[in-house]
């Protein structure tokens, strides 16, 4: 006996539950399923099992999700990849419809079920695509306001419990957006030293871009301090990469023709600048400043974070301002949330322990 339309919708819906719950782990997924699911509403016709073109009534679910979907997705604040869900998960990207037989091994418990489950459910049961894609959008901005919290920093924090607390969460946060703590955490002291160094007063902090977009033009890296309407000073954040001399050579380019008075490239790798190459670097980094008239600092991420900490006489201003970007940056992951908010909770616990 089939499945009454309750019976079908309650597991329809309990199938996209299981993919909102994992989409840390596999958010290509949910690409995938939107652009199938918007496919099957604008062209009725065509089964969206078969998402190549070259499979018999298909389309193509990358190219569509690439040219139409992501950048609605983007505009929308949700879930999204890169570019399309099939580039990221290429497990799925195999010419073969996707049926409930389709051989995938996708992480997260119930995934793989879910999805083709889904597929077959709007294209051999008859189930709603417009309704599963406003649910499916439900459950996704939902799931996102709840994880975007509200905590209380603790205050009278010294600038060396500033730095343990940063650090315990660059090191201890996992996925997906890790490499963005470090340009948050500088934002915030960004923000914090406009209000107390005289060398930031009467200028202003860019706000963020997305982290795959700060080469648009008039934007000269991932933290840039303006002048008025010009670029004043730029930061580039390299995650896990030592400074080379290519990467200093590649400045008057990034610059786009502006006169930035000061430009840092900053390395989270434990030797901030490749081994052997130091020399090369202070080389190319005195070639660019003539050419360009902008001097350059290569250095540290955390010995950069330090120096700047001691320069302020409110640290606490840095945490209020990394635990809003923390809440509110698109690119941050609920994990990497929740972790946040436990750091501040050990803190406080500290404080009262004092």
């Amino acid at each position: 006996m089939g499945k009454t339309s309750a019976e079908q919708g309650r597991t329809a819906r309990e199938a996209v539950d299981t993919l909102i719950n994992n989409l840390n782990s596999n958010k290509y997924l949910f690409s995938i399923l939107v652009t199938a699911l918007t496919t099957k509403i604008v062209h009725p016709k065509v089964d969206i099992r078969n998402h190549q073109s070259a499979l018999e009534n298909s389309y193509s679910n990358r190219s569509t999700d690439q040219q139409h979907v992501t950048p609605q997705l983007k505009r929308l604040g949700l879930t999204h990849c890169a570019t399309s869900g099939m580039e990221s998960g290429r497990n799925f990207e195999r010419p073969l419809p996707l049926g409930l037989d389709f051989p995938s091994r996708p992480q997260g418990k119930g995934n793989r079920e879910s999805l083709l489950g889904l597929l077959h459910a709007v294209q051999v049961e008859g189930a709603d695509p417009e309704e599963l894609l406003t649910y499916l959008f439900y459950r996704d901005f939902t799931s996102r306001k709840v994880a975007n919290y509200s905590y209380d920093p603790p205050k009278g924090t010294t600038v060396a419990q500033v730095m343990v607390m940063l650090t315990s969460h660059f090191s201890g946060a996992r996925g997906q957006g890790k490499s963005r703590l470090p340009v948050l955490a500088l934002q915030a002291i960004y923000l914090a030293m406009g209000n107390e160094v005289s060398r930031y007063q009467r200028k202003t902090v860019a706000p963020l871009n997305r982290h795959t977009a700060n080469d648009k033009k008039g934007f000269i890296g991932d933290i840039q301090v303006n002048d008025g309407d010009v670029p004043f000073e730029g930061v580039e954040v390299k995650d896990g990469h030592p400074i080379t001399p290519e990467m200093v050579t590649a400045l008057p380019q990034k610059l786009q023709g502006f006169q930035v008075d000061r430009y840092y490239i900053l390395s989270t790798a434990e030797n901030c600048i490749k081994v052997g190459e130091e020399n090369a670097v202070e080389a190319a980094i005195e070639k660019v400043r003539q050419a360009t008239g902008c001097e350059i600092i290569a250095n540290g991420l955390i010995r950069t974070l330090w120096y700047y900490l001691r320069l302020l006489t409110d640290p606490d201003e840095v945490v209020r301002n990394y635990t809003d970007l923390m809440a509110t940056d698109q690119d941050v992951r609920d994990q990497q949330r929740h972790l946040w908010g436990e750091i501040l909770d050990a803190q406080r616990a500290e404080a009262l322990c004092e």
